[in-house]
């Protein structure tokens, strides 16, 4: 896994990676692309990437989480930290955009056990899951006032870290 931050373009920073996940951040926006299996690091570069964005933003910010079609079911010990891991960090959190890649039973499962993990950490953060990146960015940048030019800054570095990982 890398963990150092490389800069793809001047706001969009990788935090860390593996083969099944990817943990950036653009501005106050944490960004977890996940197109495999995850584990206890991934849960680690996610708290790094909640303390980088609150550190842009002290008022808050905005989470955009790819899941790509054929992702894992993380197992239940690393659905009950994530729960945890959530309950810690919400406070911060004004929005969350999900991308679900696939469809059917996929779409359906990942869907259900991520509203576990959110049920579990009793969370009340705004969360939309939706079928494409755009949809995520505008309703992202909408909780969180960003402008239109930002939020398609955001758009194009999601597409770009998303098309560099296929």
């Amino acid at each position: 896994m890398s963990e150092a931050a490389i800069s793809r373009d001047e706001e969009l920073w990788i935090l860390g990676e593996a083969p099944g996940y990817c943990v950036a951040i653009f501005r106050n926006v944490l960004i977890m692309l996940i197109a495999g299996e995850i584990d206890r690091s991934f849960l680690r570069l996610s708290l790094l990437g909640h303390h980088k964005v609150v550190e842009y933003d002290p008022e808050g910010y905005g989470l955009v989480t790819i899941v790509a079609s054929g992702s894992r079911l993380p197992n239940s010990e690393l659905r009950t930290e994530a729960s945890e891991l959530r309950k810690k960090t919400q406070h911060l959190l004004r929005a969350q955009g999900i991308v679900i890649g696939g469809e059917g039973f996929f779409a359906s499962t990942m869907r259900a056990v991520l509203t576990g993990i959110f049920a579990m950490a009793q969370s009340r953060v705004p969360t939309k899951m939706v079928g494409e990146i755009q949809e995520a960015c505008q309703f992202v940048s909408e909780k969180i006032g960003l402008d239109a030019e930002t939020a398609k800054a955001l758009e194009d570095a999601l597409i770009t870290l998303k098309e560099g990982r296929a």
